[in-house]
Order: structure tokens, then sequence, then C-alpha cells
């Protein structure tokens, strides 16, 4: 073969594989799944594990939900590219995913970058529902997130601030998971409307009975934040000088790295929220009352025109 030839087959070979990533990804986005809800569930888990494998899976509702990973490099084209294997294992709620990690080392850096641009990192995670009736519908919602140095905390970037690699991520997932179904596949009629952000549901304030003025919009916004993980919009829900720990811990900052670095006591917050009961006009604690031994509660207090969380620590 001539290298004419070699170069138009090499040239062929990739405009093939091209259209079928592109097809596959088409494919993915517009595919509902005639099968067992349990076939639909273990795929997605299975495809979404093997890319990002810290997550927590809840087969009930059908929710997976990925812990932020690192994303090692922010250059990829699309599933099939060099995407696919550019985030870490390491997440954020290992010690090993620590966005700190390693500041402090020569090698911490690239030769010839600045370093707030060399220390800079970016995180991804994922949000995945299995929707509807059979025929099921799988939804994938990335989310991408970034650290700068002395920052306490990655910050969520929405809107037009999204990165580009982000969308080649998630139809990497969607195809991951289709690829296990594709036999059960049938073509979507249409597809659904979609928000701005594609966010997941807000929680309804009115579920917040008996409230002070203000405090059931508080609860309902901080009900949200850790439910999607979104410690960037938790921050702003709690008080500077909140309490985490009987022990004497305080200060928000300090209280998202221990929440983040367990997200147990995430869960324990998003529970305690389910009874709530107003103590006065000014304080509203979940769940209502003295706390039992080994119990979780968490305080909501007016602060000037604004509720804050300023405690939330567990009894001992």
């Amino acid at each position: 073969m001539s290298r004419v030839d070699r170069a138009i087959f090499c040239a062929l070979a990739v405009m093939f594989a091209a259209c079928g990533s592109k097809k596959e990804v088409a494919a993915a986005k517009h595919s509902l799944y005639d099968t067992d809800f349990a076939v639909v569930y273990t795929a997605a888990l299975e495809a979404t594990r093997e890319l990002y494998p810290t997550l927590d899976d809840n087969p009930g509702p059908g929710k997976i939900q990925t812990a932020w990973h690192q994303v090692q490099s922010s250059s990829c084209s699309g599933p099939g590219s060099s995407c696919d294997d550019s985030v870490s294992g390491r997440s954020l709620t290992t010690a090993g995913g620590n966005p700190m990690a390693g500041m402090g080392t020569p090698g911490g850096g690239q030769a010839g970058m600045p370093t707030r641009l060399a220390y800079k990192r970016y995180f991804v995670r994922f949000d995945v529902s299995i929707v509807g009736g059979r025929p099921w519908r799988v939804k994938v919602v990335g989310h991408a997130s970034e650290w700068e140095p002395g920052a306490a905390m990655p910050v969520e970037l929405h809107g037009a601030n999204k990165p580009p690699w982000l969308e080649p991520r998630s139809d990497a997932l969607r195809v991951s998971i289709y690829k296990r179904i594709q036999k059960f596949a049938i073509p979507m009629k249409e597809e659904e409307p979609k928000s701005a952000d594609d966010e997941l549901p807000k929680t309804d304030p009115s579920t917040f009975k008996d409230m002070p003025a203000g405090a059931a919009k508080r609860l309902a916004e901080v009900k949200d934040a850790p439910g999607r993980r979104d410690y960037g919009a938790l921050r702003p829900q709690l008080a500077d000088d909140i309490v985490w720990s009987l022990g004497g811990g305080t200060g928000a900052d300090a209280a998202m790295a221990m929440w983040q670095a367990d997200p147990a006591q995430l869960e324990a917050m998003l529970a305690v929220l389910a009874a709530c009961a107003a103590d006065g006009d000014k304080r509203v604690t979940c769940p209502g009352g003295k706390p039992a031994a080994g119990a979780w509660q968490l305080v909501i207090e007016a602060r000037g025109e604004a509720w804050k969380v300023t405690s939330f620590v567990k009894n001992e």
C-alpha cells in the first residue's frame, strides 16, 4: 500500500469512527428501553461505576449519584477520545481526592505556567436517573466544578461557565450505558423539555408547615443542596460561625470540609429535615424539641433579614 493509499485509508477510518460515535451518541440520547427496570438499572449502575467508581446508588427511585471525581485532563473531543480515561479514580470523598493535595510539592505545577493556573483543579460528577415506566428512559446530568488555590471548596460551574469537556464526558457515559442494553432500545418519540441548567426538581417550600416567614424557603434550599451534592450552593446557607461539633467545632469552611470528607453527615442532614418545628419566630429545629442521644439536629435562625443554618451537631 502506497503512502497516499495509507493516508486515504487512515482518513476514512477516522471519519467512520467519528460517524459511528456520533450515531451512538444520538441513539443513546433518543432511546427508551423496553425491558424490566432491574435490567436497565443494573446496566446504568455498572457503566457508571466503571467510569466513576465512587458513587451512591438508590434503586428504589432509580437514582445513581457519583462523587466529585478529579478531571486529570480537560482535552477531549467526544466518546472514545482521551476524555474517556482522563478522570481520576480519586474523588473528593477520599483523602486521595483532596483538591489541596500536593499543593506544596515541586511537581505540583507545570513548568512555565503561572502558579494560579498550574494549581487549579477541575472535578466532574453525574446524576443518573431511570425514569418513566416501561419502556424506561435513562437520564444523565453532568456537573462540573472548579477549585482555585485559597478556596475552601470547589465551586460548581453553571450556564456559560460550564467547561467544553463536560458534555462529551456526559455523552461517553450515556453511550456506555446504551451499549449494555442496546438490544432493548426503541426510538424515543420526542425529547422531554429541559430547564436552562437541566436541574433536578426543587423542593417546594410549602412542604415545611407552620414555619416563620422566610424559614421554609431556607429549609427547602438547604435540602436541595446536599441532595444534589452541590457544595457551592450549600455554603451560602450556613452562618459563618456555625457549630458543627459539640466538641467546639465552629466555622462554615471547616464544616464544609468535614461534611465533604464524610458524606454520611450530609445524608443525616437530609434525614432530619423531614421533621422540622418552629421554636419561636426566630428559630427552627430539625427535628423539633430536644434530640435523643446519638441523634443529629439542625438549627436555622434568623440573622437580620436572612435565615442561616447556625448548628448541625450530633447529640452525645
